[in-house]
């Protein structure tokens, strides 16, 4: 029985890593990193779901005010991040992984709560829930127990997560001073994500950051394409359309100054997500 399972595991990791998706595996957290951050998980409940926070601060540091990177995707995200951080230094933020109690990298609860309502769509919709639960619970729980900059706050997240900081950014821009949203979901509802009014914002964000893969943009570059089964071309298929991330940004910087597009290179939907994470640091300590 064992064995079957951990068969259909393999079969599932590889069906992922072909079609560019990022892998369920969480990655394991590196010596470095164990010695570079006091790290802590807790578990909180709102409405009856479950939820793990994944926090990092840097070793020795607890009373210095930091800012504070809030991170989507926190089973998959949080040991990957704190992999890639060289060294800490007094701007190193505080990282928050929001994420669940699952083996899984990448549950299925984030479709419900990282997107927005969709007429005929029951698989999500509960964007608003989710931000009631970081504003209500999570933010709360970080500001009474560590040391933060309330003035330098970051919310990022990937794909889905992408699609979700942007709705927290559009609806309710004053939760964070900094935004990215990497390979933002945006086909999600035809676009619905992006408000038909103007101006976007009656409050501008102090930064926004957009990025893509490269082969995300392109994808008939990318050579893992070949190896695409059927099914999966046609459900990236369906996913055309509507406006693009590079053109999302091009509105958005007509009323942010400080708003960019990063396109990295040779990169698609999952490979890219360790630039992502560089650079989710990176804005987040500015």
């Amino acid at each position: 029985m064992v064995k079957r399972l951990w068969t259909l595991f393999l079969l599932l990791w590889l069906c992922r890593f072909l079609s560019g998706q990022p892998s369920q595996v969480i990655p394991e957290i590196g010596e470095s990193a164990r010695q570079m951050f006091d790290m802590e998980q807790h578990d909180l409940t709102y409405n009856g779901r479950e939820y793990r926070l994944y926090i990092a601060q840097p070793a020795g540091g607890g009373q210095t005010p930091r800012p504070v990177l809030y991170m989507l995707d926190g089973n998959g995200h949080f040991p990957r991040v704190v992999n890639l951080v060289e060294e800490v230094s007094d701007n190193t933020p505080l990282i928050v992984g929001i994420g669940y109690p699952s083996p899984m990298a990448y549950p299925k609860e984030r479709t419900r709560d990282y997107t927005v309502p969709v007429e005929g769509n029951d698989e999500g919709g509960g964007a608003e829930d989710f931000y009631r639960f970081i504003v209500d619970k999570v933010k709360p729980f970080i500001e009474a127990n560590y040391a933060m900059d309330t003035t330098r706050q970051t919310l990022c997240g990937h794909s889905h997560g992408g699609l979700f900081t942007l709705y927290v950014m559009f609806n309710h821009t004053r939760s964070f001073q900094h935004y990215l949203a990497a390979s933002p979901s945006i086909w999600w509802g035809e676009g619905a994500i992006v408000p038909e009014h103007r101006p976007l914002f009656s409050h501008i964000p102090h930064s926004v950051t957009i990025t893509l893969g490269e082969y995300e943009e392109n994808p008939g570059l990318d050579p893992s394409r070949k190896n695409l089964a059927p099914e999966i071309l046609r459900k990236k298929e369906q996913r055309k359309g509507g406006i693009s991330s590079r053109e999302l940004a091009v509105i958005i910087a007509e009323e942010v100054p400080d708003c960019r597009f990063i396109l990295f290179e040779g990169k698609n939907h999952g490979s890219s997500i360790p630039e992502f994470l560089k650079e989710a640091v990176r804005v987040a300590g500015e």
